[in-house]
């Protein structure tokens, strides 16, 4: 079984690629000539591809999260990401509104240990 780590910090649990199978790998530009015909412009994309890492239905311990939230908060640069056994080279993508969110397990209680629906959001360089 694979772990996901994100730069220095090894999690527990692995996350899922949660948008693996929907993200745009070519961009395409359409124009049309005077006459009405299409000239379609297509090149493939190379990097700069969003990448979303989650716990689904899963869990997280608060103090893997909170590393994670002040790693987001300070690291304007690039790093690594090995997920499933595969290096990705990133960025935090801080073109969202929030590059790394989730759900407190229990309302009710403020510091519980544990979080779910954990989403990190990244950019491929």
């Amino acid at each position: 079984m694979f772990n996901t780590t994100i730069d220095t910090i090894v999690l527990t649990e692995p996350l899922h690629w949660l948008n693996r199978n929907n993200t745009q790998r070519v961009a395409a530009n359409m124009k049309r000539a005077l006459n009405g015909a299409p000239h379609i412009q297509q090149t493939i994309i190379p990097a700069g591809i969003t990448l979303e890492l989650g716990s689904k239905n899963g869990w997280m311990p608060r103090s893997e999260f909170e590393q994670l939230q002040a790693h987001a908060a300070t690291t304007l640069t690039e790093f690594m990401i090995n997920h499933d056994g595969t290096d990705i080279n990133v960025m935090w993508d801080n073109t969202q509104s929030n590059v790394i969110t989730a759900d407190d397990v229990d309302e009710e209680l403020g510091a519980y240990p544990l979080l779910t629906n954990v989403v990190l959001r990244f950019i491929t360089l």
